[in-house]
């Protein structure tokens, strides 16, 4: 199981990198990639034990696809929809039985919903390296470490995409 873990994670790093290098003037591209990886990671995490980081990566990837569909429809995220999005997290989180880890999983995924939710690739990188450092906290303390190492290497990618694309902007 634990190679399969690092195989998926591996296949959602390559889709992760592929969304923070992205110029991205709209997110409807960026957010199939994030779609995509989240659900390879999340699947890692159950086969390595990390029931929050599961449950919080394939609520991400609901999350993601459904900011495609308001992206592509050219459509803001309405508000209540964005408190659905964040008591999901929160609720689903605290069913898996509550502990400090589930505490920082929840603190990470409402940050994710700050990643998608933006429309512009620059603030999505931003959002992303903040989203990163927690995930990469969380992996440690869960001993993901597959999931860690494409937490981290995203993160990476999420510092170079912002020095390709974004370090001119203010």
């Amino acid at each position: 199981m634990q190679t399969l873990s690092y195989i998926l994670s591996l296949a959602g790093l390559a889709s992760m990198i592929v969304a923070s290098l992205i110029k991205g003037k709209n997110m409807k591209t960026i957010l199939l990639f994030v779609f995509l990886g989240n659900m390879l990671v999340a699947t890692s995490y159950l086969l390595t034990g990390g029931v929050n980081g599961a449950v919080s990566c394939y609520i991400g990837g609901a999350q993601t696809i459904i900011n495609y569909f308001f992206d592509a429809k050219k459509k803001p995220l309405p508000r209540w929809l964005i408190v659905i999005y964040a008591v999901a997290f929160v609720v689903l989180n605290l069913m898996t039985g509550f502990s400090w880890l589930c505490v920082l999983a929840i603190v990470a995924s409402l940050t994710f919903i700050l990643c998608i939710g933006q429309k512009v690739g620059s603030k999505y990188r931003f959002w992303t390296l903040v989203n990163m450092v927690l995930w990469c906290l969380y992996d440690v303390l869960s001993r993901s470490f597959g999931v860690l190492f494409t937490h981290g290497t995203q993160l990476i990618f999420a510092l170079i995409g912002m020095i390709i694309h974004d370090r001119n902007n203010k």
